[in-house]
């Protein structure tokens, strides 16, 4: 199956804003593996803008930070699934992706070697 992720980006972590990141990280994969990537700045693009280049692109995956609701709306429309609410580390982010493990909300840092989402952190420090 092909994949084409997109990834807003500031810096190497995931945008905190879709609208407004600098950069976007586009990721095809085709049977489980990356087969080619690319970044492309975005800084003068709008929100109309950024949705329309990724529908002309391709890309059925996006993993982002926040997005307004009509941002959201009109990837869904497109049929474009959408991973909100995501933070941390970019490459991490896609790892965990690619081992089905992502969800909305998840927070993408290495810690010990290990992908954790906020809930399980949460439940993680209650313990200690």
């Amino acid at each position: 199956m092909n994949i084409k992720i997109a990834i807003p980006l500031f810096g190497k972590k995931i945008s905190p804003r879709f609208d407004l990141s600098p950069e976007l990280w586009i990721i095809t994969v085709e049977n489980g593996e990356v087969v080619h990537q690319e970044k492309i700045s975005m800084t003068n693009f709008n929100l109309f803008q950024r949705i329309k280049h990724l529908n002309l692109n391709g890309v059925n995956k996006v993993i982002c930070g926040g997005i307004h609701d009509f941002g959201l709306d009109q990837l869904r429309n497109m049929g474009i699934d959408v991973f909100h609410n995501t933070t941390g580390e970019a490459d991490v982010a896609l790892d965990v992706f690619l081992k089905g493990r992502l969800e909305p909300g998840s927070q993408c840092e290495k810690i010990e070697g290990r992908f954790r989402t906020q809930k399980r952190c949460e439940q993680e420090q209650k313990k200690y």
